[in-house]
């Protein structure tokens, strides 16, 4: 019987690690989850690219992505696909949901005719004491995160500091401060609701 292939080997190897990775990822292991972000972002962002264009909107579908993966991990089934096929349809699918809402508000904004009218503005003293009750919802809501992903929004946020930097001055890999971010922020929108309601 001849030996296999080594290229078909090596390809049997990453499937088998990509799918430890996966069931990592279900235990909520976020080293795995950063692991499949440096494996597969990439290609994730082709793709969301190729459907949204050039635009923030691909690189926001490609984070809600993992995301997705983050939290629907323990669903995904090796008898149907590989997991690499797994996370193109999951990017692929964020970001036709995306492109609808998309063309849903060109067609609204020209159904309108007009932008809407901007809020008026609120009196000075009035603004300053909202900034203020923000800035307190926003830090209570940065205390309640676990630390590393603190640290990290931080950082970012506060510290001016890019990814990179971020990586560089904590000592983690870039993809782990990637995932922390993702996390965090998600966290954030979720706490934060209400303020992100009161300025749209």
């Amino acid at each position: 019987m001849a030996a296999p292939e080594p290229e078909t080997t090596a390809i049997q190897l990453r499937a088998t690690d990509d799918l430890a990775l996966v069931r990592r990822v279900a235990a909520r292991e976020e080293a795995a989850l950063a692991e499949l972000y440096d494996r597969y972002a990439t290609l994730l962002l082709a793709v969301t690219r190729r459907i949204l264009g050039a635009t923030g909107d691909a690189e926001e579908v490609l984070q809600e992505s993992f995301f997705q993966v983050w939290l629907q991990a323990d669903r995904y089934d090796p008898s149907r696909s590989s997991v690499s096929t797994w996370l193109v349809l999951v990017a692929r699918s964020r970001a036709l949901d995306r492109l609808r809402a998309r063309r849903t508000r060109e067609r609204t904004a020209e159904a309108a005719g007009q932008e809407p009218p901007p809020p008026e503005p609120s009196s000075g003293a009035e603004s300053r004491v909202l900034h203020v009750e923000r800035r307190r919802r926003v830090r209570s809501a940065l205390a309640e995160l676990p630390e590393e992903q603190r640290e990290v929004l931080e950082l970012a946020f506060f510290g001016g500091l890019s990814q990179s930097e971020i990586a560089s001055r904590t000592g983690a890999p870039l993809g782990t401060v990637k995932t922390r971010a993702l996390l965090g922020m998600k966290k954030l929108r979720q706490a934060l609701r209400e303020e992100v309601r009161e300025l749209m």
